[in-house]
C-alpha cells in the first residue's frame, strides 16, 4: 500500500497513513476506513489499467466470500468522495473490474500555515501570569519576613530564671520589687546556710 501523500487530478490530496482525503483548499476532509483507503491505493498503483474484481477482492478483502457486494459499495462510496457522478474517474468495466483514470502526483508540497493566536487568549495568558506573580510575591513575603521580637510570657519567665536579677548586669524583671514569696505564697524562701 502507498504510504506517501499523493494528489489526484491536482484537486484531491490523499494521505493514506491518516486515511484522509481533502479537496483543494476546502477545510472539509473525508476520513476513509482502512479498507476503502487500501482499495483506493490499489487503484492508484494500477492507474489507467484494468484492475479485476478478483484482484481487488484478493488484495483488499483477502478473498472473503461475499466481498463482491462490498467492492461495489466501496467503489460507489469512493465516487461520492471524488464527486465522480459521471463515473469517468473510476470507470466500470462490466463483469471485469475498474479503471482509475487520473493524474497522480506523488510529491506534494504542503502549504505552511501560520498559527494565529486570538487576542483574547493572549490576554488570558497575561492575566494568569500576573495572578501567579502576585501569589508568589505574597507567599514569599510571609515565608521570608523577619520575625518580630515579640516576647511571650513564657520567654519572660525563662529570662528571669536565667538571669540573676541581683547581679546588676541585667535589669530586674520584677518592677514592683515584690518578693517572690509574696507573689507565690506556696513557694518556699531560699534558706541561707
Amino acid at each position: 500500500m502507498i504510504e506517501q501523500p499523493f494528489l489526484i487530478n491536482d484537486l484531491y490530496l490523499v494521505n493514506p497513513l491518516l486515511g484522509l482525503v481533502k479537496q483543494g483548499n476546502q477545510p472539509k476532509e473525508s476520513r476513509l476506513e482502512p479498507r476503502l483507503m487500501h482499495l483506493l491505493c490499489v487503484l492508484v498503483e494500477h492507474n489507467r489499467q484494468l484492475v479485476t474484481r478478483e484482484l481487488l477482492t484478493k488484495e483488499v478483502w483477502d478473498n472473503y466470500g461475499n466481498a463482491d457486494e462490498g467492492l461495489t459499495q466501496a467503489v460507489s462510496y469512493l465516487r461520492k468522495i471524488f464527486n465522480d457522478n459521471d463515473k469517468t474517474l473510476i470507470e466500470t468495466v462490466p463483469k471485469k473490474g475498474y479503471v482509475l483514470n487520473a493524474v497522480i502526483q506523488t510529491t506534494v508540497h504542503h502549504e505552511r500555515k501560520e498559527t494565529v493566536i486570538p487576542k483574547a487568549k493572549i490576554q488570558q495568558v497575561y492575566l494568569i501570569t500576573a495572578i501567579l506573580i502576585v501569589i508568589l510575591v505574597v507567599s514569599g513575603y510571609f515565608i521570608f519576613k523577619p520575625a518580630k521580637n515579640n516576647r511571650q510570657p513564657a520567654d519572660v519567665i525563662e529570662n528571669t530564671r536565667q538571669n540573676n536579677p541581683g547581679d546588676g548586669k541585667t535589669p530586674s524583671t520584677n518592677p514592683d520589687k515584690i518578693p517572690d514569696t509574696a507573689k507565690n505564697p506556696n513557694a518556699s524562701p531560699d534558706v541561707k546556710k
